[in-house]
């Protein structure tokens, strides 16, 4: 009896970072989003997220900057649309639609 309670008492501690890893890598937490300029936030709410769908850290964060150079994106910028995986500017978007992906470069 003591034997059982002990392995079950090791799993418990040993899967407890695991899980945490796990739920974290969906991305901020609800609880998360109450935390100043850890992710960059459009000016009418809520997170700006690559086009992988992950949230954008900080602008100085390097995972951000980043995305701007791989993109080719003026750093600070959030105004962007995703067309296959890359991200362009919305102003190099036509007048259309910017979900039209022929309009785009």
């Amino acid at each position: 009896m003591i034997q059982t309670m002990k392995k079950s008492s090791l799993i418990i501690l040993m899967s407890i970072p695991l899980t945490a890893c796990f739920i974290g890598s969906f991305g901020p937490l609800p609880m998360d989003v109450n935390r100043k300029n850890e992710y960059l936030e459009y000016p009418w709410g809520g997170i700006v997220k690559d086009c992988q769908g992950k949230a954008l850290g900080a602008a100085d964060s390097p995972w951000t900057q980043a995305f701007w150079d791989y993109n080719h994106l003026p750093h600070g910028t959030i105004d962007f649309v995703c067309v296959d995986g890359k991200a362009y500017l919305l102003k190099d978007a036509s007048a259309g639609s910017i979900d039209d992906r022929r309009n785009l470069p």
